[in-house]
């Protein structure tokens, strides 16, 4: 008996039933994380789906901060929540309201001013911290914010919410 899922075999059942259930995650019961390396730095994982490598979350940089130069493996979608940042390297502001998406290997080093801000980003793939030689220094991916994440829940006496779909 062979365990492939045939043409026929999926002609014969409902849609529904080959059909993941939706998730509902609320904000509030996932603390902030602290950003490991960046002072000001606050993020709230919203997914960590370890099979594709799509992670999302909310960033905060508190008052005028940095997040160190790095460029992406895959594609980065940001919507800006409050405040402003941009990059270092370009010549445009990030704004509240404002959609920011970003093609893989673009190297950039995000800034905010004083007023900070909050962004929701979705990431695909990881995201390479880069000497000013674009010698790679460091990484993050979903696993290295889902360990960020268990690990702060653990230390902070909190049951992490399960996050990775």
């Amino acid at each position: 008996m062979s365990a492939e899922i045939t043409e026929d075999a999926l002609a014969l059942r409902p849609l529904k039933a080959l059909t993941l259930g939706e998730r509902v995650i609320d904000p509030q019961d996932i603390p902030w994380v602290p950003y490991e390396g960046h002072p000001g730095i606050f993020v709230k994982p919203l997914r960590l789906n370890r099979k594709t490598g799509v992670w999302a979350n909310l960033t905060k940089v508190v008052g005028a901060s940095q997040i160190n130069r790095h460029y992406h493996v895959g594609p980065v979608t940001g919507y800006v929540l409050e405040g402003s940042w941009y990059y270092a390297e370009k010549d445009w502001v990030a704004r509240a309201g404002m959609v920011v998406w970003e093609p893989p290997g673009d190297i950039h080093t995000l800034m905010s001013n004083e007023e900070g801000t909050v962004t929701l980003f979705i990431l695909e793939g990881a995201l390479l911290y880069v000497d000013e030689h674009d010698n790679v220094v460091g990484h993050d991916d979903v696993l290295s914010h889902m360990k960020l994440y268990v690990d702060y829940c653990a230390s902070q006496g909190l049951e992490p919410v399960d996050l990775d779909y």
